[in-house]
Order: structure tokens, then C-alpha cells, then sequence
């Protein structure tokens, strides 16, 4: 007589690789909402030196490093388990979307603590409006990456890679416009070096939110466009 003790075997363990699987983008994507709120609290914070919350901003990224771990934990678990190709990129993916998302965090976190030191009566208010449209628009892109990470969408995720460059060209205009007023009036240097750091953050979260795009579309079609110039993208197979 045949043994058929086995036989159940490996959908029980599929079973369970999809409850984690579930689960661990789940928190992912709880991560997420939690970094994205803290961003646009600390860029909302930033523009009406609101130090409450800016204060508040700068001593809870530990619960944004508490999830890393937690999911991290959960992923390393998973992988000392020999889980199939489709679940290893998942996981791969996951993990990677997960350090962005916590650099996001660190980068929230320091804006915060910038805007902190900012001497406000001596802002200009051209300067407030360049970096509240910066912020707005990094804002945008990291929300738009991550509802593509969400949806599984790889149109949405190559217009948040070609978008990210709009951002870098607006950066490049608010430091240009920066470093004018610091070279016609050195009084106040300090200040537009600490505004200048706190347009730099939101740059980069801008590149963490390309990342994430870059990720789902690896996720989705196993195809790393990372090293892949924006007008280039659209020439790449994602089909195959």
C-alpha cells in the first residue's frame, strides 16, 4: 500500500508561506502609512514652525525602527526555510521597501530637528514657499510609490521613477535660489544652510520613493531597472 502521509505536505507548507507572505506586506504596507504621515506632519511642521510637533517628529522614529526589525525578523525567518523563487523575490523585495521606507523615516526625523534650529523672523517667504512646494511634491511621489507597491501597478511605478527627476530639477532650482541670497547676505548663512539640509532631506526622500517604484517593478515583473535612465525604461521588455 502506498504512504500517503506526505502527500498534504507541501500545500500545508504553501498554506503558511501565503499567511506570511499576507502578513508581512501587511505590515508593510502599516509601515508605510506610518512613514508617510510623519513626512508630511514634518514638511506641515517645517513651513509654520510648528516646534510641538516638530519636537514630537524628532523622537518617534524609534517606532518606525521597531517595525523594520519586527519585519526584517519575520523575513530572515522565512528565508532559513527554502521558500520557492516566487516567494524569495517577494521577500527580497520586501525587505528592500522596508529599509527605504525606514531611511524615510530618518530623513522625516531629521527635517524635524532642522526646523528646530530655524530662525524664522529672518526666513524669507520665497524660501518657505520653495521648500513647502518641494515638500509637496516629494510628498505626492512617496504616496504615489507606495499605493504602486500596494496596487501592484507597473505603470504607476514608472511614472513615479520618471516624476523623480521633475523633483531633482526643482531641487537643483531651490538650492541655486539659496546660495544667491547666502552670497548677497552673509548674515545669515546659518539659517539657509539649515533650510538648505532640510531641502536635501526631502530630495532624497523623493529618491526613496523612486526605490520603492524600482522595487515593485522587480516584484511584479522580475525585471531590475534600477541602473535603467528614466527615458530609457520605457525601451525595456518588461513583458518577458
Amino acid at each position: 500500500m502506498p504512504d500517503n502521509k506526505g502527500k498534504n505536505l507541501p500545500d500545508h507548507i504553501l498554506t503558511s508561506y501565503g499567511d506570511q507572505i499576507e502578513l508581512i506586506q501587511s505590515k508593510t504596507l502599516e509601515m508605510a502609512g506610518l512613514v508617510e504621515a510623519s513626512f508630511t506632519s514634518a514638511i506641515k511642521a517645517l513651513i509654520n514652525g510648528d516646534t510641538a510637533v516638530s519636537k514630537e517628529i524628532s523622537i518617534s522614529d524609534y517606532k518606525v525602527n521597531a517595525m523594520e526589525i519586527e519585519i526584517d525578523e519575520k523575513c530572515n525567518a522565512m528565508l532559513a526555510t527554502g521558500p520557492v523563487a516566487t516567494d524569495l523575490r517577494t521577500i527580497i523585495v520586501v525587505m528592500q521597501v522596508v529599509t527605504d521606507l525606514e531611511r524615510v523615516g530618518d530623513e522625516s526625523e531629521k527635517i524635524a530637528r532642522n526646523s528646530l534650529d530655524l530662525d524664522y523672523p529672518n526666513i524669507h517667504k520665497n524660501f518657505l514657499k520653495s521648500i513647502e512646494n518641494l515638500g509637496t511634491r516629494s510628498a505626492a511621489l512617496l504616496r504615489k510609490s507606495i499605493d504602486a507597491y500596494a496596487r501592484k501597478s507597473v505603470d504607476q511605478s514608472l511614472e513615479v521613477v520618471e516624476e523623480d527627476s521633475k523633483l531633482d530639477e526643482e531641487y537643483e532650482a531651490c538650492m541655486r535660489q539659496l546660495i544667491t541670497y547666502m552670497m548677497q547676505d552673509h548674515r545669515h548663512i546659518k539659517t539657509i544652510l539649515d533650510i538648505a539640509n532640510c531641502a536635501r532631506g526631502i530630495e532624497r526622500i523623493g529618491d526613496h520613493a523612486k526605490n520603492i517604484a524600482q522595487h515593485t517593478v522587480y516584484l511584479i515583473k522580475g525585471k531590475d531597472i534600477r541602473h535603467t535612465k528614466p527615458e530609457d525604461i520605457l525601451k525595456v521588455d518588461l513583458n518577458n
